[in-house]
């Protein structure tokens, strides 16, 4: 089984900011990086709102992306952000 290594962690806010030729939203990606860890799920939330108030564009969705690396077990995961 894989050995996974957290390397980062950051809440990507996505905007609508119109609509395509065949109707479906064109979206745009606002990142914010460093977020800890150990943040909660409910305070990285928080936060993706509070943000997304500040925008003129209407949110589309918040999300938190995680970068882990992968080593075989027992392998030493030298991964670097």
């Amino acid at each position: 089984m894989a050995q996974v290594t957290p390397i980062a962690r950051h809440l990507q806010l996505q905007f609508q900011n119109g609509t395509t030729a065949s109707g479906l939203p064109r979206l745009r990606n606002r990142n914010y990086p460093h977020v800890s860890p150990a943040a909660a799920d409910d305070d990285v939330l928080a936060v993706g709102q509070a943000l997304a108030n500040l925008a003129s564009e209407p949110v589309y969705a918040i999300a938190r992306v995680d970068q882990a690396g992968l080593a075989p077990s027992g392998a030493s995961s030298t991964a670097k952000a």
